[in-house]
């Protein structure tokens, strides 16, 4: 088996002049970005990059970016990619506690570095320049030696470090190109940030292994995305459910004014997406709206099929090679894995090459990962008659205990989408001395929409049972989120808590 970084440099051999990355109207080839990547590599080495060091590189979408994460790997270095928006409270936590020694950072973050003085941190700017030829091998590297440490959003206490190994990686993203007939003739409007596995493992590593087009955007602008994907004749669009909302919120004839047929693939991850946004994406597009499931710990593991029965508000079956279980959670909690029966809610676990290390310098944390070499993911499903499986949702803050049952926010979160008055909606539990917990739904309404909190509720009373409607609705202009597309339940839990607490 191969590094990622060999495998990388094999791409460069095979597609030479094809263009790898299209960004702001130019054209980058395999060959020059692999020039600029190789000359990253030897930077690093001559200033004392040895393998297996960490590198972190907090840079904006751009070829930059990429050149910087494939000279990274080419040099045996240990990536750990940064938010470009990090405050500098998590900027600095994570390089101190990835150990890095080298960092690639934007003029922002690189003063703050700088007035830090992290010891035995090499500041390096945006870039670095050596010679190098990145059709020599890489450096010598053990598959099963890191290749990333990508730091999860940290629901609980400060993120950790998710060690993810070249064997791991190239497993995993082989297996989703494969799923996904991904032909170096696609080409993918990624409009995802590129700090996460999301943008940085599928967008980026998995269009550089096949030898596909990227077109390259800082940001996603929903106005933008269509006019694109027709405009440059792309076949893949990846994005959160949050983006597809977007993309639905805008005015028809926004959309339908482009011809988009030459479009095979749109996927969704992240985040739970709601059956009512796939409905709503099949009548405005006339296509499907694809689902997957992963976890920055073992990558992508289940998806809907390109061909297979698909159902919307399930996220398919398991890609070729990982086996998943679904098992008693209490159980678990006491060291055994009993699996549930179909139709019933349990905890996903996960076994297969994919999976990640453990956690950076965290044994133990590790240790508690891991149960009979199965991946806990504390995530709850359902598997369905057909074999699909349903996200129930996070254990710890999707299920809600209120008057004596146990609620699945994505359950509620997916009825109250339908409501065309609706944009976004987090759902959760507040702590409440009569019923346990409350339900709580904090709604982004739709432009211009002028519906009430009691017609929301009604419409809900409609389609659930009374102990699931919400008690309560806030109306957000901006809901607290933690990543892409993923919101920031527990601080939503604290704000509303307070705000009950102060009326």
């Amino acid at each position: 088996m191969t590094s990622l970084g060999d495998a990388l440099s094999n791409t460069v051999a095979r597609c030479g002049s094809a263009t790898a990355i299209l960004y702001d109207g130019t054209e980058h080839s395999f060959r020059d970005l692999g020039a600029r990547a190789a000359a990253i590599a030897c930077g690093l080495t001559e200033r004392g990059l040895r393998v297996g060091d960490r590198v972190a590189v907090g840079l904006r979408n751009s070829p930059e970016l990429v050149a910087a994460v494939v000279g990274v790997l080419h040099a045996g270095g240990v990536l750990v990619p940064l938010n470009p928006a990090y405050t500098e409270d998590e900027l600095l936590y994570v390089l101190a506690d990835s150990g890095a020694r080298m960092a690639l950072l934007e003029r922002e973050h690189a003063a703050m570095v700088a007035t830090a003085r992290l010891p035995g941190l090499s500041l390096l700017g945006t870039s670095v320049d050596g010679c190098g030829d990145i059709s020599r091998p890489s450096a010598p590297v053990d598959p099963a030696a890191p290749a990333l440490v990508v730091y999860t959003s940290g629901t609980t206490g400060r993120p950790k470090g998710a060690v993810l190994a070249h064997h791991a990686l190239l497993s995993n993203l082989t297996t989703v190109a494969r799923a996904w007939r991904w032909t170096d003739q696609d080409r993918l409007l990624l409009t995802l940030p590129c700090f996460h596995l999301h943008g940085l493992g599928l967008g980026i590593l998995t269009s550089w292994l096949v030898g596909s087009s990227v077109i390259l955007r800082p940001r996603f602008v929903a106005e933008d995305v269509c006019a694109d994907l027709a405009r440059l004749r792309a076949t893949m669009f990846f994005g959160v459910p949050t983006m597809y909302n977007r993309l639905l919120a805008l005015p028809e004839a926004a959309t339908t004014a482009h011809d988009l047929r030459h479009m095979r693939l749109w996927v969704s991850g992240s985040a739970p997406l709601p059956a009512a946004t796939v409905e709503r994406f099949r009548e405005r597009f006339g296509t499907e709206l694809h689902d997957r499931y992963g976890m920055t710990e073992c990558g992508f593991v289940l998806a809907t099929s390109l061909s297979g029965p698909r159902r919307a508000g399930t996220v398919g079956v398991p890609l070729p090679g990982i086996e998943v279980r679904l098992v008693d959670p209490a159980a678990a909690d006491g060291g055994r894995l009993i699996d549930v029966p179909d139709d019933s809610d349990g905890e996903i676990a996960i076994h297969g090459p994919n999976l990640f290390s453990g956690y950076w310098n965290r044994p133990e944390d590790t240790r508690r990962a891991f149960l009979d070499g199965y991946l806990r993911s504390g995530d709850l499903a359902r598997r369905e008659a057909d074999g699909l499986f349903r996200i129930i949702g996070r254990i710890s803050v999707d299920i809600i205990k209120t008057r004596g049952f146990k609620v699945s926010a994505v359950e509620i979160e997916d009825c109250l989408q339908r409501h065309p008055a609706v944009q976004e909606v987090a759902v959760v539990g507040v702590p409440d001395a009569d019923q346990g917990e409350r339900v709580v739904a904090a709604i982004t309404p739709a432009a211009g929409s002028d519906s009430t909190a009691d017609a929301i509720r009604a419409y809900a009373r409609q389609h659930l049972a009374p102990h699931k409607v919400p008690s309560r609705i806030v109306f957000l202009d901006d809901i607290p989120r933690i990543g892409p597309g993923k919101f920031k339940k527990k601080e939503l839990v604290r704000l509303l808590t307070a705000d009950v607490e102060r009326t």
